[in-house]
């Protein structure tokens, strides 16, 4: 029996109901076999091994195994298979060109646990048994024993799939944040000592909502995430300090003691590594930028009136770049391209977005004060493409 024969049989276990099933829930294996139709392929010296399958009915899936010849790409059919759904048993058939008088041979599924799919013929010579294993949504681990002789054989052989949209997911996240307005340095104080103060903030709760683009490396090790979303932080300060002017009294007593509300608009791109092979944690850091599109406050802001220099929306600086860290869990077997993730992440913002506290400074060495973003996240993600 050809190693590619192992393919067909190795996909079943790459779906999600399938790692949970139990023998007796063959109709839902089967459902999930159906995503087995396209092109899988193996790349060898003498040429790509291909497997191309197609969905007869609501109970059959038909294959052909076929090499491409390395010189002169000349296709030779090598086997021909066929998956069966009959009543609470799926069975798999392959005729293999030369073999068993070219006469079908027949596997039973027998187990299904976390270590993949077994399907056996203890009649059979070799292989006896095959077991499955999916290492990402675009590589197969395919594992077969049998006897030659008085020997027992294993042999192991990876596949890959000629395309696959679980290569690429595209993920809708939601979530809560915790953020605060980190000051660092020296600012000018007030000339009042009654309210001469540092920036004193005190982180708020906001949201997020957003989109990931996650493409998943072959190897099941590095995914890279390219996120697009908005953010909604909300943070405290009270301060006071002075602005030197020309005139008389040459000094303006600024006073903040406010709610800030803003809308950030945030792009990032955030490789992601499994710490094991599919795993379902893993980690991630990466760069982001953010833009701000709405900042309001709420509270007592001195001096008042229409003049946008006094306009405590006019506080910030408008661009943000940082670093995102942090980890996911994904709920699911990293089979199920539909699963929810949970994720927690830390925002470090780099840029100091302060458009306010040191303005008219004379010297940089006494107000080099920077207003910098740092928060957490929690949100979940679902990706869109497994539905």
């Amino acid at each position: 029996m050809s190693a590619r024969l192992t393919v067909v049989l190795g996909f079943v276990l790459s779906c999600p109901a399938v790692l949970s099933a139990q023998i007796e829930d063959a109709d839902i294996i089967f459902r999930e076999l159906k995503a087995l139709e396209g092109t899988w392929f193996m790349p060898q010296d003498r040429g790509d091994r291909l497997e191309i399958w197609n969905l007869e009915n609501d109970s059959t899936l038909t294959g052909d195994g076929l090499r491409v010849k390395a010189e002169g790409g000349d296709t030779v059919n090598l086997e021909s298979m066929r998956i069966e759904l009959r009543g609470d048993v799926i069975m798999y058939h392959v005729i293999v060109r030369g073999q068993n008088k070219n006469q079908p041979v027949a596997f039973e599924l027998t187990l299904a646990d976390r270590e993949g799919y077994l399907f056996e013929n203890p009649k059979h010579d070799n292989p006896q048994k095959i077991r499955y294993r999916l290492l990402g949504n675009r590589e197969l681990q395919v594992t077969t024993e049998g006897r030659r002789g008085n020997r027992t054989v294993t042999e192991e052989f990876v596949f890959e799939r000629e395309f696959t949209p679980a290569g690429l997911e595209f993920r809708v996240r939601g979530g809560v944040n915790v953020f605060n307005l980190r000051a660092t340095g020296n600012f000018p104080s007030s000339t009042d000592p009654a309210i001469a103060k540092n920036p004193q903030t005190t982180p708020g709760v906001g949201w997020e909502l957003g989109t990931q683009f996650r493409f998943k490396g072959s190897g099941g090790f590095i995914s890279v995430n390219l996120e697009l979303g908005l953010a909604g932080k909300t943070s405290h300060v009270k301060s006071a300090f002075f602005v030197p002017v020309d005139t008389f009294p040459f000094s303006i007593d600024y006073v903040r003691d406010v709610n800030y509300h803003q809308v950030w608009l945030q792009l990032a791109a955030v490789p992601e590594i499994n710490l094991k092979r599919d795993g379902r944690f893993t980690i991630l850091a990466g760069p982001y930028y953010g833009r701000l599109l709405f900042n309001k406050a709420s509270g007592e802001e001195k001096p008042g009136g229409d003049n946008k220099l006094f306009d405590a929306n006019n506080d910030f600086k408008k661009n943000d770049v940082g670093i995102i860290a942090g980890f996911q869990f994904r709920l699911g077997k990293a089979q199920k391209g539909n699963a929810g993730t949970i994720g927690l992440r830390a925002n470090l913002g780099l840029a100091d977005l302060d458009a306010l506290y040191n303005r008219n400074c004379d010297n940089p060495a006494f107000c080099n004060g920077r207003i910098g973003l740092q928060g957490i996240s929690l949100y979940y993600s679902y990706n869109l493409l497994g539905l």
